[in-house]
């Protein structure tokens, strides 16, 4: 049995952002993302929907198409409410469950696994079974009409990780963001890193404003959130600048990130969030959330790329992030880059047998030791091409284009 995954549609109300740090916290369902509109609640993959009933786009039609496409919706109500119209307008509607935006987060969590039920089932043939009921195809954003196959609406999400520090994920995030906007799409390359955020340092930009002006943006409304964004004419992206000193880790809340990222994709069709190395649950053990973002923007992210080296220790280092990722990465897009391979060493083929041996990823990617990489950061500017581009390249190349079908 895997974890429900589920989608928040924003919400005045604290219900959501609470829900979203327990489930980050302590698991029980993953959060895909944040619905804006109609096109985002109808356009993913994903097993409930947890809304409120004030919601403006909620409408019988919405949850009687998420219904038949297998999505179950859970409404919430204002408990405040003395005459009880919200409960009734979320039962009118024929939302599975109603619950009261007072109710205890663990609440919620029973609730998703209570209403998801048989689509927690992993069995492919019985999933499948499931999953034959088709939408309306006459509702915009729905499905394809000739294929029946849903297609995105929003932008993709493409996490970029670290095995361990200095492997380089940072300049693969850099020149990844750098090549798919090549596709003539808009792209933009956030630096979520809450360990050790470099971004704005490695390509010579100011460092505000920064990833903390965006949720304040975002969360409170105090301006428009491409005014945080950087420009890098030379790449044609923008840029969001991450924490100008990683001692204030602790100013950042994932939920409010997740909420950057999402309200991101939807005016950028492919969002590279460069992370941290580390992703450990330390609430589960007593500790803060000290990697809470990390998780959060992997949670969320539609690709994870994941950068190692191929020395013993750093394959050593590849599984272990595995391991611990495991939940947060499960039925992802997996690439692994196995960067800054000396050549001529030893066979990179023993390397990927190994990994493949432990893992399945979709791809493995080896990006040779190419001089120009130090060269190009001491500079403040783009690695030029050569061995290291030309790996990246192959590996966007692997990203879905948007818009594509993706189921």
């Amino acid at each position: 049995m895997r974890e429900p995954a589920v989608m928040l549609a924003h919400s005045i109300r604290g219900w959501a952002q609470e829900l979203h740090f327990f489930l980050m916290d302590h698991g029980g369902a993953i959060v895909r993302g944040y619905v804006m509109s109609p096109e985002d609640a109808t356009g993913e993959n994903y097993d409930v929907l947890l809304v409120d009933d004030v919601t403006s786009f909620l409408s019988t039609r919405l949850v009687n198409n998420l219904q038949r496409s297998g999505i179950r919706v859970i409404g919430v109500y204002d408990a405040a409410d003395p005459v009880g119209t919200g409960k009734q307008r979320l039962l009118d509607l024929g939302v599975d469950e109603a619950m009261a935006d007072t109710t205890p987060p663990s609440e919620f969590v029973d609730a998703i696994a209570r209403v998801a039920g048989p689509m927690m089932i992993d069995d492919p043939e019985l999933r499948g079974l499931l999953d034959a009921v088709i939408a309306d195809p006459n509702v915009p954003g729905t499905v394809d009409a000739d294929s029946g196959s849903r297609r995105r609406r929003r932008g993709y999400v493409i996490a970029v990780a670290a095995a361990t520090g200095g492997a380089g994920a940072t300049e693969v995030a850099i020149q990844l963001a750098a090549v798919l906007r090549l596709r003539g799409r808009a792209t933009v390359l956030v630096d979520a890193d809450e360990q050790a955020p470099s971004v704005a340092q490695r390509l010579g930009l100011a460092l505000h404003p920064n990833i903390r002006t965006a949720v304040d943006t975002v969360h409170h409304g105090t301006g428009a959130l491409t005014r945080t964004l950087r420009p890098m004419p030379a790449a044609g992206i923008s840029v969001l600048s991450g924490l100008p000193n990683p001692r204030d880790w602790f100013e950042l809340r994932s939920g409010e990130v997740a909420e950057v990222l999402a309200e991101l994709t939807s005016s950028h069709p492919y969002v590279v969030a460069n992370v941290g190395p580390r992703l450990e649950d330390l609430p589960e053990t007593g500790g803060p959330a000290r990697f809470s973002v990390t998780r959060a923007t992997l949670s969320l992210a539609d690709v994870v790329v994941l950068v190692g080296t191929t020395t013993p220790i750093g394959v050593t280092r590849i599984v272990d992030w595995l391991a611990d990722g495991r939940s947060l990465v499960a039925a992802k897009p997996l690439h692994i880059v196995l960067n800054q391979h000396p050549r001529g060493s030893f066979a990179v083929s023993e390397v990927e047998v190994e990994l493949r041996r432990s893992v399945t990823p979709q791809s493995i990617t080896v990006a040779p030791f190419d001089k120009r990489v130090p060269r190009a950061s001491w500079e403040g500017r783009l690695v030029p091409r050569g061995p290291f581009v030309k790996a990246v390249t192959k590996l966007a190349g692997l990203v879905p284009a948007f818009g594509e079908v993706t189921e």
